[in-house]
């Protein structure tokens, strides 16, 4: 099978290098959908309306606001799965802790709850407002400083905390309630005096400069914090790592920011606003506003949601909020079947209580769905295996010919009706299998931090390489149970070059991924022997 071998490489090859190119390209030029960034060096700044005549209003507070140098107080509430301390600096929230010792991380070599607020010295907190210039603000939200301006805590109880203060014009008051749904709470404000002009409700986020990115192969680290917006029918994300600012994106259907397995995000009942997505002025810092209208911030009603990605709580709150759920450049397309193989896993993790297991399961349920295929397939590779001693004599007559020696191999097949390219099939079709249980495993937090036997996160790559490996040796079986090319290059890269090559790019995939590749190879090979076991004995082809 020697050009039809060397054409199945090249495409294998040219695809891989395909979806490289497409990552490193798509990564660095970001969503195309993005509006152009305003000139360097300048502020960003979102929409403002028209100076007004002054109302009847006057502008002016109906609420004392309590003294620039006032002390910072904190209140914390306790949900459904976390607990949100919220400060008077703003009536913002300072941290948001996810309950659980599933969500927990290493930080200074403890284990500590995930924090959804990720703000460096300076920032203004989650949930802060500025106003307009018209209204008192300055024209750069994110350096204003009146999103930390003391408020005062006016009541508050076990499930809810009032606070009041003054933000530029505005006498705001905020009230934050549990609502005993997961992971959320909700926020009313309501807003005294001014005239036209825009509120900006802020979400924060900084990405200190030692923070993984992530690459192909593996996710980013928690601390890769992306302010990230519904706008129209387009779900955008700023990547802080780089320099550049952006403009207003359009209509916000909802407001956050994005970390991986996690989002923290408001949610308006309608769309009340734009979303703003703007760098900040330390690298590394950023933010994602909803600027909403004065007429309607008058009393707006908000939910707020700070949890795991998890596709049902998502996808409850409509809105399309569960696109939060990022699956990559490489992944996207595969996103349907991601979301279908993690159903099926979740099934079966319900069956046997552990999501190892359930991977191996799901594996023996594939090989059954794509026995067909695969026993045709391996009849294929039987048969050519009955041509080798053929296939030999051929290399003998033809010796370093290979043009000659391929023709001649080729109408060998040919005549016993035999396709060289049958055995790749089920690998084939295998391959979308692979990279949507890729993106489930890279997405789905169901899977993060599960152990398994020595593994201690399924999303993660196996910390001491025994999978990898054991993957590596069992692609070196399957080879060699295959027959071999008639180019001895050939056969050596086969047998040799592909499972060091997959061995290698395997080592820092989850090990979820690598672990179902092992056991299919496993299967392959239980198939094969048990198939060479029952075959009859056929004389050599003439």
């Amino acid at each position: 099978m020697g050009n039809d071998t060397r054409r199945f490489v090249l495409a294998i090859a040219l695809s891989l290098g395909f979806v490289f190119l497409w990552t490193y390209v798509t990564g660095r030029k970001g969503p195309s959908t993005r509006p152009p960034a305003p000139a360097a060096g300048r502020q960003a700044t979102a929409p403002t309306a028209p100076t007004p005549e002054v109302g009847p209003e006057g502008g002016t507070p109906a609420a004392p606001a309590p003294p620039s140098n006032a002390p910072e107080e904190t209140v914390t509430l306790d949900g459904e799965g976390f607990r949100a301390t919220l400060t008077t600096y703003g009536g913002a929230l300072r941290h948001l802790t996810l309950g659980g010792e599933k969500f927990r991380r290493k930080e200074n070599g403890k284990e500590v709850a995930i924090d959804l607020v990720r703000t460096r010295e300076g920032q203004p907190f989650p949930l802060s407002l500025v106003p307009s210039p018209e209204l008192g603000g300055s024209q750069d939200v994110v350096a204003d400083r009146s999103a930390r301006a003391p408020m005062q805590i006016v009541s508050r109880d076990a499930r809810s905390v009032v606070f009041e203060g003054r933000v530029g014009t505005l006498a705001v008051r905020k009230t934050y309630r549990v609502t005993g749904k997961p992971y959320e709470l909700s926020l009313e404000v309501e807003v005294q005096g001014g005239g036209a002009g825009t509120v900006n409700l802020l979400f924060p986020a900084y990405v200190p400069p030692e923070a993984e990115k992530g690459g192909f192969f593996s996710g980013p680290a928690l601390e890769y914090v992306r302010p990230i917006c519904r706008a129209g029918t387009g779900t955008e994300r700023l990547d802080l790592s780089k320099d550049g600012r952006t403009a207003p994106v359009g209509e916000a259907a909802w407001v956050g920011t994005d970390q991986h397995y996690f989002v923290a995000a408001v949610l308006p009942g309608q769309p009340v606003g734009s979303c703003v997505l703007a760098s900040g002025p330390v690298k590394g810092s950023g933010v994602a506003v909803l600027a909403v209208p004065l007429e309607r911030a008058r009393k707006l009603a908000l939910a707020i949601y700070a949890g795991p990605k998890d596709l049902d709580h998502l996808r409850g709150y409509g809105q399309a909020f569960d696109t939060a759920i990022d699956y990559g450049a490489a992944a996207k397309f595969f996103a349907f079947f991601a979301r279908g193989l993690l159903y099926v896993m979740r099934w079966l993790e319900r069956l046997v209580q552990n999501w190892g297991v359930a991977i191996i399961l799901l594996t023996v349920l594939v090989r059954v769905v794509l026995f067909p295929l695969t026993y045709k397939s391996m009849q294929s590779m039987n048969e050519m295996r009955k041509l080798q001693p053929e296939m030999e004599k051929l290399k003998v007559k033809y010796g370093e010919d290979k043009e000659k020696l391929n023709k001649a191999v080729m109408q060998m097949y040919q005549q016993h009706k035999v396709n060289p390219l049958g055995g790749c099939l089920p690998m084939l079709l295998q391959m979308p299998i692979w990279f949507s249980l890729y993106a489930a495993l890279q997405t789905s937090v169901e899977l993060y931090r599960e152990p398994f036997l020595w593994i201690q996160d399924l999303t993660a790559k196996d910390p001491i390489y025994v999978l990898p490996l054991l993957m590596g040796a069992s692609s070196f079986i399957t080879q060699r149970l295959s027959p071999q090319p008639a180019d001895s290059t050939q056969a050596k890269m086969m047998l040799y070059f592909f499972p060091i090559f997959f061995t290698f790019i395997m080592l820092n995939v989850p090990a979820g991924l690598t672990l179902y590749i092992f056991v299919n190879n496993l299967l392959s090979i239980v198939q094969q022997q048990a198939m060479m076991k029952h075959q009859p004995a056929v004389a050599p082809a003439k």
